[in-house]
């Protein structure tokens, strides 16, 4: 939905000109990834990142959640990438879906605990045997009687 991304980023510029860090403007920049995730980012300041500023990022996607009515902040669901498209599921279908064979070892999940640019490249897409979700892969089967 290009249309409702363009919203997005319009929101995002206006809130990100006016982000500030102890009354400093903030360098910071936003862009959508895969149709699916908004990642605000900021240069490294050479001060700390006062809490107002987080509480102020927070406020901001609450905001979105209003207009769009999808919860940015929900970290409960696991996104996998399966070839061109993504696949959202809450943790407890994750075994389910292996069982299955939906997903594999090999399939590609977002890790969204990263917290660093750099990681964008080599640590926020990769495959399920290398995430967190592995532990999913080592349990018995689930019994059907």
């Amino acid at each position: 939905m290009p249309e409702e991304q363009e919203a997005i980023l319009h929101k995002a510029k206006a809130f990100l000109a006016a982000w500030t860090s102890h009354g400093r403007p903030l360098q910071c920049g936003a862009k959508i990834f895969y149709d699916r995730f908004l990642v605000l980012a900021i240069e490294k300041p050479s001060h700390e990142l006062s809490c107002c500023t987080v509480d102020s990022a927070i406020h901001f996607l609450r905001e979105l959640k209003d207009m769009l009515h999808v919860d940015l902040l929900d970290r409960t669901n696991v996104v996998f990438k399966q070839g061109d498209t993504t696949l959202m599921l809450p943790p407890n279908q994750v075994k389910e879906k292996l069982q299955q064979g939906e997903i594999t070892a090999d399939t590609l999940v977002f890790d969204n605990t990263i917290t660093q640019k750099a990681a964008l490249a080599d640590q926020w897409l990769v495959p399920m045997k290398a995430s967190w979700l592995s532990k999913y892969m080592h349990q018995p089967a689930l019994s059907h009687s």
